[in-house]
């Protein structure tokens, strides 16, 4: 009796431990996987109301939903761990850094070989701003041409590489160091336009002190979304997780047009 209560604890041991050994190699699921989320460095710029400064921290749509993905992941960041850049510095740190997210990024067809995309965050529209009661008129970007329109445009930004693709003329071109340089250039008539988002520069232009009808909108350069842009050196596993936190937080559906119209 004794010899055969040996035998039946041994065998259960076994069997427990086979067990443990099948559930240690099982595949864990993206809700049970521990998060790596912390190893990812996240940068912005000014981009109200996505994300942009205020009394020293940041703030914003894109932040308030960042800072939700990473709390879900259960990591340990926090809005407080976003770094602030100009865009161009922001923009050449994610292409040339790996683990680095970029974000409020406009997703499209020329940018979108150059990194991994986790969204869509929100839809955006550039356009060509001009000042309060001009009398201009642009039924398209070759009547702008034909006029000579000089446009203030940010370095690698959306407005950019869009009046670049369409074959503007870089000599109409003029680069702003940041969109209140550009929004000063289009008000005190260093140039005839501003290529950039129409509710962000409303923005800026109060913020500057102005009234948010002292720009308006002539043309649509692009309907565009905007996303987190990570660096393509990042591993995979990184930007599924930080795609699966995104989607756990939002409704906002992955299945649109990307960058439909440049």
């Amino acid at each position: 009796m004794a010899y055969g209560n040996v035998i039946k604890k041994r065998l259960l041991a076994t069997l427990s431990l086979l067990l443990g050994c099948a559930f240690a190699i099982l595949p864990l699921s993206a809700d049970t996987l521990p998060s790596s989320l912390a190893s990812l460095t996240f940068i912005t710029e000014e981009y109200p109301p996505y994300n942009y400064r205020d009394g020293g921290q940041m703030v914003g749509t894109s932040v308030n939903l960042l800072e939700d993905m990473l709390a879900h992941a259960e990591t340990q960041l926090d809005r407080s761990n976003i770094r602030y850049y100009p865009w161009v510095r922001g923009y050449e740190l994610a292409l040339s850094q790996p683990n680095t997210v970029l974000f409020s990024t406009t997703r499209t067809p020329a940018r979108e070989a150059q990194f991994h995309w986790v969204g869509p965050i929100a839809q955006d529209q550039v356009v060509l701003l001009a000042r309060r009661n001009t009398p201009l008129r642009i039924r398209s970007l070759d009547a702008a041409i034909e006029q000579g329109l000089s446009v203030a445009v940010i370095r690698e930004d959306i407005g950019a590489q869009a009046l670049v693709e369409a074959g503007y003329p870089e000599a109409l071109i003029r680069p702003a160091m940041d969109n209140r340089s550009a929004l000063h250039m289009l008000l005190h008539e260093r140039v005839d336009l501003w290529a950039y988002s129409a509710d962000v520069a409303k923005w800026i232009a109060e913020q500057e002190g102005y009234s948010k009808d002292i720009v308006t909108p002539l043309y649509t350069l692009s309907e565009s979304y905007l996303y987190f842009a990570i660096n393509l050196d990042t591993d995979p596993q990184l930007v599924a997780e930080l795609q699966h936190a995104f989607d756990s937080v939002t409704s906002f559906s992955a299945a649109t047009q990307v960058g439909s119209d440049g």
